[in-house]
């Protein structure tokens, strides 16, 4: 997912720096670049976050279902 998100940054740098002014370039870097790939991070930790946060809890239910039984 990294490489993808890398290789996309550098075509929207690209675009931006052909663009025919500084307002246009900054605009595309902007709407095709920051946002879709700040986006895809936050998902992408949302995601990661409700994973850790569901296994946690099944691991948690696990202890306490089955007591210790040394003494």
């Amino acid at each position: 997912m990294y490489i993808v998100a890398i290789a996309w940054v550098y075509l929207v740098v690209m675009i931006a720096v052909v663009s025919d002014s500084w307002l246009k370039g900054i605009v595309r870097l902007v709407f095709l670049g920051v946002i879709p790939i700040s986006l895809l991070i936050w998902l992408s930790v949302k995601k990661r976050r409700r994973r850790l946060a569901n296994e946690a809890q099944a691991a948690s239910s696990e202890d306490a279902s089955h007591p210790d039984n040394n003494g």
